[in-house]
């Protein structure tokens, strides 16, 4: 299997700090991790992208509106209001929408872990800067005050808490952090479309959100009878 991998820069930065002793800085471990359907290219056949040192998020995750602003997403409605957005310049018939996460007071930080939002709406209409018409009522949980994220299609992004046993550290020369990401074979097995998930890209994160690394590979496609083990190791 092909495997691409950078660490990101938000957490050299925040690893250069904490050597520094720079008390602006809070040390927080490993957490999680995150594995997702962006990530790829599609020529076709779908390609994996090469790996990005500036990402704070996967792609599965969306891309954030240019033009900023936020926006209220409610329930059993087709009608999403944006404040402060330009719906017009920002999104397009036939793209799907989400609300993104908790803005986190953390640098480089991709949003509070645990608030991130699953449920996609596809765009029938975009009336003004300010309102969006979508093809289907919202499905998810009525939240305001978020930032809009977007997509070519409705990505499947699946997190996962990594357990003490899962991040092992070697003081040895060289210092190895050694990161297990498992995907069971009960887990992750569809997506919002229900068909199942094509994977090709794997994050981890520390506790703030902060992204430690970002990993692209071939097209792994999730289904009951397949568990997905990711070993990451962090050379120092």
């Amino acid at each position: 299997m092909a495997v691409q991998a950078t660490v990101q820069e938000g957490w050299r930065t925040i690893l250069a700090r904490i050597f520094s002793l720079d008390v602006g800085d809070v040390h927080s471990d490993i957490g999680f991790f995150k594995i997702g359907e962006g990530g790829f290219v599609n020529v076709p056949p779908k390609q994996p992208i090469a790996p990005v040192g500036t990402r704070t998020d996967l792609e599965s995750e969306g891309a954030p509106l240019a033009g900023g602003g936020t926006a209220t997403f409610t329930n059993g409605t087709t009608a999403v209001v944006g404040v402060g957005t330009s719906f017009l310049a920002d999104v397009a018939v036939g793209e799907w929408i989400k609300p993104g996460p908790t803005v986190s007071g953390f640098v480089s930080s991709a949003g509070v872990p645990g608030s991130e939002v699953d449920e996609w709406g596809e765009v029938q209409s975009v009336t003004d800067n300010l309102n969006i018409v979508l093809t289907a009522v919202y499905a998810g949980a009525t939240l305001g005050g978020r930032e809009i994220r977007k997509a070519s299609e409705p990505l499947f992004t699946f997190r996962k808490t990594l357990t003490a046993g899962e991040v092992l550290f070697n003081c040895a020369v060289p210092a190895i952090t050694e990161i297990t990401a498992i995907v069971a074979a009960g887990e992750a097995n569809a997506d919002q479309l229900a068909n199942p998930p094509e994977f090709f890209e794997l994050g981890v994160f520390d506790a703030n959100g902060v992204m430690i690394c970002y990993v692209t590979f071939d097209q792994e496609t999730k289904t009951g009878l397949v568990q997905l083990n990711h070993i990451v190791n962090l050379i120092f």
